[in-house]
């Protein structure tokens, strides 16, 4: 377990051993929160949040607000960047996590200067840290959606289909996360302003941005179902000069097989059969039928 305080610079630093002082915040796994659990007031509520967390959610009690944070990949992986639980008090910020995925965070805040004087605020840091590049990853999935774009306009390979499907997987995953933010950044704003004169509306703008990143995936979501569209519309369109040109071959011999099925019976008293040039004379007229065929499907314009 990790303790945090603000020093004497306006900073925060780890708290020394043998200070006692009040943490403004502190990270803690698994194993000692069951340690520590009895400290807490509503430890059933946060192990069965601990034991299970799958999306980013808040609670808000009288005297604390519980809750857990699930920030998805910025790749193809489904595995979570990060995944953790909270407890937030008017005094101190409790972070719960096994991985050591918070490790980059917390070293981020002791090493620059912050004015996060509360748990409030000190939350409210660490979830802006959460989406801070979010924009530029939007952006690199938009630019892959333009590159799939280019690549229907010249074909349209069975790569680009399992590539609109990850994308679209993708952006469903960030669409669900981006509304789960607002729904916490919304919470806060009527629940978390503990201390005497903090203003919800430090969670105003967090609320709004998480809304606007939510309004461009849906954008991009609207691009790759378009995109899945004319996909859709290039195979069929393929499929359907396929059969085209099978309708024409096999109309084009048609009465090629009528003749051969007629001459193939072989009765005695058929037209040509004892004929010195009677085969001859059946290959010319299959020849003429096709020739005559070719002409009339040219003028109706079946093929070009």
């Amino acid at each position: 377990m990790t303790e945090y305080v603000r020093d004497s610079a306006g900073g925060i630093r780890r708290l020394a051993q043998g200070e006692n002082l009040q943490p403004l915040f502190v990270v803690m796994n698994t194993e000692e929160f069951h340690t520590y659990k009895n400290q807490f007031a509503h430890k059933n509520q946060l192990l069965h949040s601990i034991g299970s967390i799958r999306y980013c959610k808040a609670e808000w009690f009288q005297d604390c607000i519980i809750g857990t944070l699930r920030v998805p990949q910025k790749n193809e992986h489904r595995t979570p960047l990060a995944s953790f639980a909270f407890c937030m008090t008017a005094q101190t910020l409790f972070l719960i996590e096994d991985t050591g995925s918070l490790k980059p965070w917390t070293e981020k805040l002791t090493e620059a200067h912050h004015d996060a004087q509360t748990p409030n605020q000190l939350l409210l840091q660490l979830m802006e840290q959460m989406i801070e590049d979010d924009i530029l990853y939007l952006s690199h999935l938009e630019k892959e959606t333009e590159n799939t774009e280019d690549a229907l306009a010249s074909n349209a390979p069975k790569e680009i289909f399992f590539s609109l499907m990850q994308q679209s997987r993708k952006l469903s995953e960030l669409n669900v996360y981006y509304a789960q933010l607002t729904d916490i950044g919304e919470l806060m704003q009527a629940h978390a302003c503990f201390q005497a004169g903090e203003s919800a509306d430090i969670w105003d703008k967090y609320t709004r941005r998480a809304e606007r990143l939510q309004s461009y995936v849906n954008f991009l979501k609207e691009n790759v179902l378009q995109l899945q569209s004319l996909y859709q519309s290039l195979q069929d369109a393929q499929q359907n000069r396929v059969m085209g040109i099978l309708t024409v071959v096999t109309t084009l011999f048609l009465p090629l097989t009528l003749l051969t099925g007629w001459y193939g019976m072989n009765f005695r008293n058929m037209p040509e059969l004892q004929w010195e040039y009677g085969y001859y004379a059946v290959i010319a007229v299959a020849a003429i039928l096709v020739v005559l065929e070719v002409i009339c499907f040219k003028r109706k314009k079946f093929f070009k």
